[in-house]
C-alpha cells in the first residue's frame, strides 16, 4: 500500500470519527431499520417470490413473535424442559446414588482390611469419592436430560426468535439482546454460560452478560429448587400432580432470577459500565429438522460432559478440605 493510500484512508478514519462524535445521540435502531429496508429493496429486486404463498417460517414465526403469543409459548416451553428434567432425573440420580454408596461400602471393607489409617480412609473415601459420587448423581442425569433439550431448540432455529422476543427487554435494560442467549445457556450450567458471553461484540454489554449470569439458576441448584418447592408448595398435592406444582416452582423463580438480571443489567449500564446499547442484528434461520447424531454429540460430550468433568474438578479437592476441616 502506497504512502498517499495510507494518508487517505487516515483522513477518512478521522472524518468518520469526528462524525460519529458528532452524531452520539444518532438512533442506532434507525440506521439498522434503514439497512434492513434497503436489503429488503434489493432482494426484492433480484428474488422472485409468489405473493399469495406465505412460506411455513413465516406462519409459525407470525405466532411465536408476536406480542400476545411470543412470551406465553416461551414460559410454556421453560416450564415443559423443567418438568422433563424434573420428573426424569429423579430416577437416574437414585440408581446412580445406590450404586456409588454401595460400592462406598467395599471401599471401606477393603481399607479395613489392609488395615490402613483412619485419616487416610477419611480422606479418599469419605472426603474424596463421598463428595465426587454426590456430584455425578446430583449433577449428571439432569445435565443429560436438560443439554439434549436444549440442543433440540436450538437445532430446530428457536433460540433465535427467543433473543428476537427478548431483546426489547435487554434493550430497556440497556444490555444486548443477545445475553439472552447466553441467559438460557445458563439454565445448563452458568459456566457455559459465561463462556458463551463471547458471542456478544461489546466489552461493556460482554461484561454485563458475565456478570448477570449467576443470578440465572443452573441445574446443579435444581435439587435445591426441588427441595423449596416440594415444601413451600407441593407437599400437600397428590403424588401424581406434585411434579407439575414442583415444576411451576421453579419456573416462578427462575423468573424471578431473570427479572433480576434486567434489574442489575440497568444498574450496572447505569452506574459502573456506563455506554452505548448495541443493536441487535439478526436473521432468523428457517425451522429446521434436528439432527439427533449432533444433538447427541454436542449435548452430551460438548456440555454434559464437559461441565461434570470440570465439577468433579472442583469437587474432588473441595471434599478433602471439607473432611479435614470437619
Amino acid at each position: 500500500m502506497s504512502i498517499t493510500n495510507k494518508v487517505a484512508i487516515k483522513k477518512l478514519l478521522m472524518i468518520a470519527e469526528r462524525i460519529h462524535l458528532s452524531n452520539k445521540n444518532i438512533d442506532n435502531d434507525r440506521i439498522v431499520s434503514h439497512l434492513y429496508k434497503n436489503a429488503e429493496t434489493i432482494a426484492q429486486r433480484v428474488v422472485i417470490n409468489d405473493p399469495g404463498k406465505v412460506s411455513y417460517s413465516d406462519k409459525i414465526d407470525n405466532i411465536i413473535t408476536s406480542k400476545i403469543f411470543g412470551y406465553p409459548i416461551m414460559l410454556g416451553l421453560l416450564a415443559l424442559i423443567f418438568w422433563i428434567t424434573i420428573e426424569g432425573a429423579n430416577t437416574p440420580s437414585a440408581l446412580l446414588s445406590t450404586i456409588f454408596f454401595s460400592f462406598q461400602d467395599i471401599l471401606t471393607d477393603w481399607f479395613t482390611a489392609i488395615n490402613a489409617p483412619v485419616w487416610l480412609h477419611g480422606v479418599l473415601v469419605l472426603g474424596l469419592y463421598r463428595t465426587v459420587v454426590w456430584v455425578i448423581s446430583v449433577m449428571l442425569p439432569p445435565m443429560a436430560i436438560f443439554f439434549p433439550l436444549f440442543t433440540i431448540l436450538e437445532d430446530l432455529g428457536y433460540l433465535p426468535r427467543v433473543a428476537f422476543n427478548l431483546d426489547s427487554l435487554f434493550r430497556k435494560a440497556q444490555a444486548c439482546g443477545k445475553q439472552s442467549l447466553t441467559m438460557c445457556m445458563g439454565f445448563g450450567c452458568n459456566a457455559a454460560g459465561v463462556v458463551s458471553c463471547r458471542i456478544i461484540d461489546s466489552p461493556r454489554e460482554k461484561l454485563i452478560a458475565v456478570l448477570t449470569n449467576n443470578f440465572v439458576p443452573c441445574n446443579g441448584r435444581f435439587p435445591t429448587l426441588i427441595v423449596i418447592g416440594t415444601i413451600f408448595g407441593a407437599g400437600m398435592l397428590a403424588q401424581g400432580y406434585r411434579s407439575f406444582a414442583v415444576a411451576g416452582i421453579i419456573t416462578l423463580l427462575i423468573l424471578v432470577g431473570v427479572g433480576t438480571t434486567f434489574v442489575v443489567s440497568w444498574l450496572l449500564s447505569k452506574t459502573f459500565l456506563k455506554g452505548e446499547t448495541s443493536s441487535l442484528i439478526l436473521e432468523l434461520p428457517p425451522y429446521r429438522a434436528p439432527k439427533i447424531g449432533s444433538i447427541i454429540y454436542r449435548s452430551i460430550i460438548d456440555r454434559t460432559l464437559f461441565v461434570l468433568r470440570r465439577a468433579i474438578f472442583v469437587a474432588a479437592p473441595a471434599g478433602i478440605v471439607t473432611w479435614i476441616l470437619a
